[in-house]
């Protein structure tokens, strides 16, 4: 149950949260609008996918290792990505340097500036495939 009493009504999934990084990249809905009128959009933009893609990781272990998937350390799950159950080392280095990209796009640094629409984008654009590339596989590589 959630907190207002419904169960499972706000699960953020991989799917809701690209969904949710995709309104506020169009400036859409209410979030977006708020968002865009405040300022930051960006960041939050680039947690939302990076949240998408830490859970598509989670969802691809569920599936295929239970117990790698009950491990606690998010970098250990994107590590046995190259392993000999993961989905090839092409996909891992893909999921590791997204993942590396958003985490420094999501941190707010004074002398930085915040990741522009085109960058995050293209890095939504980027999370659906991995994703979907994620869901497509559920035997080891051989």
């Amino acid at each position: 149950m959630t907190a207002n009493g419904r169960a499972g009504a706000a699960t953020p999934t991989p799917q809701r949260c690209l969904a949710a990084a995709d309104q506020l990249l169009r400036g859409a809905g209410a979030l977006g609008s708020a968002a865009v009128t405040a300022g930051w959009w960006p960041r939050a933009c680039a947690c939302l996918i990076r949240l998408a893609l830490e859970g598509g990781v989670d969802a691809y272990w569920r599936r295929v290792k239970p117990t790698v998937a009950s491990c606690r350390q998010g970098r250990a799950k994107q590590l046995m990505l190259r392993g000999r159950l993961g989905p090839g080392g092409g996909v891992a280095r893909r999921v590791a340097f997204t993942w590396a990209t958003l985490s420094t796009a999501a941190h707010h640094h004074c002398y930085e500036l915040a990741p522009t629409a085109a960058e995050l984008r293209r890095l939504h654009t980027e999370v659906s495939i991995l994703l979907t590339q994620l869901n497509g596989r559920t035997d080891p590589e051989r």
